[in-house]
């Protein structure tokens, strides 16, 4: 089989997810080679890291600088995140599409946003795009903080999980199928997102377990009866030895 060099699979990977999208999107898009580092900065997008460096920069990080991470560097992670669970479940139930609840500013301050990601149904020769919803101020940061770690953004993945006999959404059963298939495409978009954000240089961690306490904060502050299933922080690692604390 053809060989594809490393250098190459930003480009190949998203030509692969063109076809959902945007045919568009399958001529490599412009940007540095992986030798020309030139010009990079710690808050720039790169298109074209090989993948080695990738699986070796995934790791745990769970101390981050508070520089805050662009929402055009957001949207492009959670962009990417999205179109692949369209190709996943392309007839998945509407009920367990994931949603992405973002807490943005330092995790554990007065001054941390609720806002949500909504994606945008892509039209002919245009790729998937989303938009961020205002909710105003977080409330309870500092459970937030004490549960996972302060970072300058934490996506909250949720989805709404209906009771198959009742027709019911339940925040109890955790047997049905509606719960399996929300856990799992949960799971599938936070580490698509968590890769997408190591490749462009951002450092982050993932917690799989959902929180019934952070359920009802999400709940109480958008009025939505969606279940909280995976976590992931973001931001850009403090200045800490391989190995060190703060990294696993």
């Amino acid at each position: 089989m053809p060989l594809i060099h490393e250098t190459d699979l930003w480009s190949r990977a998203r030509g692969a997810l063109a076809p959902a999208d945007s045919p568009d999107e399958r001529t490599p898009p412009d940007g540095p080679s992986a030798e020309d580092t030139s010009g990079a900065t710690p808050t720039s997008i790169s298109r074209s890291v090989p993948l080695h460096d990738v699986l070796r920069a995934r790791r745990s990080v769970r101390r981050f600088l508070e520089d805050p991470v662009p929402d055009t560097d957001l949207a492009t992670l959670l962009d990417l995140a999205t179109s692949t669970d369209r190709q996943m479940w392309p007839h998945g139930t509407a009920a367990t599409t994931p949603q992405a609840w973002l807490v943005s500013g330092v995790t554990g301050t007065s001054g941390a946003r609720l806002r949500q990601y909504i994606s945008r149904r892509p039209t002919a020769g245009q790729a998937t795009a989303g938009e961020f919803t205002d909710h105003g101020d977080c409330p309870e940061p500092a459970l937030l903080a004490a549960r996972y770690a302060p970072a300058p953004v934490t996506i909250l993945i949720c989805a709404k999980i209906t009771d198959t006999d009742t027709d019911t959404d339940t925040d109890t059963d955790d047997t049905g199928s509606d719960y399996g298939r929300a856990l799992l495409r949960a799971s599938a978009f936070g580490y698509n997102a968590w890769l997408s954000a190591v490749a462009e240089g951002l450092g982050g961690s993932v917690y799989g377990r959902s929180s019934p306490e952070v359920t009802r904060i999400v709940r109480r502050a958008t009025g939505t009866s969606v279940r909280h299933l995976f976590t992931l922080l973001l931001g850009h690692p403090a200045d800490i030895p391989s190995g060190g604390p703060g990294c696993e």
